[in-house]
């Protein structure tokens, strides 16, 4: 852990601007069976859903997967919206310039660990959401995972000297109260394990560069891709695991009011 805390706005501001959908270009070849993590988390959206909002939309990958449905992105990095498809707000998740209960449906993939504060965000969401609308989120999960899993995941930290970090941390274990407190009941917490497959160089560059690692140096990033694509060519092929967790909760009542 490094000594010193980790300005988050500014990383995740550098980050993204500097490599604008490199999140979604992982998990978007991140498949379960017959699905991404993007798919997996439109499978929670009604088909009755007439109005979305996806909160920290990046570049669009859960705008393409509700191809022909209304649905406004938002994220407040310009970068990250410039290929976003469809409506699109650059704009603070603690604001949102909507009125009250006008979506039926927000989604969020893999923001809610970078959104700060986490509850006053939540609280957000439940404002714009309609009384029986449905918030649907994925998230990084610690479980499920393989031996072989732990052991490719263990090397590729050892090579980093460093763990991929999150502003609200990993599984954010305090999820489910969280939305209680911010006026949700939740309905549905499961977690699949992914799979991204690395057959080359540019395969581990690409996860790589989707990782937080605040503080670790570019020579550890190349030392981890190294290893990661000399691993996959001896194998014909490696397989890492990416465990997500998909979390759907329904806007029941006026969020309680924080101290």
């Amino acid at each position: 852990m490094s000594e010193n805390p980790v300005d988050w706005p500014q990383y995740l501001r550098e980050f993204h601007t500097a490599t604008p959908g490199s999140t979604e270009a992982l998990l978007s070849r991140a498949v379960a069976g017959d699905h991404t993590p993007y798919r997996w988390l439109v499978r929670a959206v009604s088909g009755e859903a007439r109005r979305v909002l996806d909160l920290a939309c990046g570049n669009g990958p859960v705008a393409r997967e509700l191809y022909g449905r209304w649905v406004v992105g938002v994220d407040n990095n310009a970068a990250q919206l410039e290929n976003a498809p469809g409506p699109k707000v650059q704009a603070d998740a603690l604001h949102l310039p909507f009125a009250n209960e006008v979506f039926d449906v927000v989604t969020c993939s893999m923001g809610l660990m970078v959104l700060q504060p986490l509850p006053e965000v939540l609280a957000e969401a439940a404002r714009v959401l309609r009384r029986g609308g449905v918030l649907a989120a994925i998230v990084p999960a610690v479980r499920p995972l393989r031996r072989g899993d732990i052991r490719t995941l263990s090397g590729l930290t050892t090579r980093l000297r460093s763990t991929p970090q999150f502003p609200a941390g990993g599984e954010i274990t305090e999820l489910k109260d969280q939305l209680k407190h911010a006026g949700f009941d939740v309905m549905e917490s499961q977690r699949e394990r992914y799979v991204y497959m690395i057959h080359s160089r540019d395969d581990a560059t690409r996860l790589v560069n989707a990782l937080y690692l605040p503080g670790t140096p570019d020579a550890r990033r190349d030392t981890a891709v190294a290893w990661l694509a000399d691993r996959a060519e001896s194998k014909d092929g490696l397989e890492v695991a990416i465990p997500i967790r998909r979390i759907t909760a329904m806007r029941t009542k006026v969020a309680l009011a924080t101290s």
